[in-house]
């Protein structure tokens, strides 16, 4: 294992508020306007490993309509550097 996998394999997977602050998906992703018109709040937010060895996260919620899911937000970030996420 070189030492760039062992670094990816020790990154901790962030918290949706870190993403939030990060800005790595822009000023408005996280707004209180795109949240409300999608039905969502940062509590329906989750981020899983999409790829660990990469460093690659998974970041989703369910778009809601009068109550019912129509749909899910989804978005892929490299967070292999801690200090700079982006997104894939």
């Amino acid at each position: 294992m070189d030492k760039q996998t062992a670094t990816h394999k020790n990154t901790m997977k962030p918290t949706v508020q870190s993403i939030r602050e990060s800005l790595a998906l822009g000023p408005y992703f996280f707004s209180k306007d795109t949240l409300k018109f999608f039905g969502q709040t940062m509590r329906s937010f989750k981020v899983e490993w999409h790829d660990k060895g990469q460093g690659v996260i998974r970041l989703f919620a369910p778009i809601r309509s009068k109550g019912r899911i129509v749909g899910t937000t989804e978005c892929f970030l490299d967070v292999s550097n801690p200090s700079n996420f982006k997104e894939v």
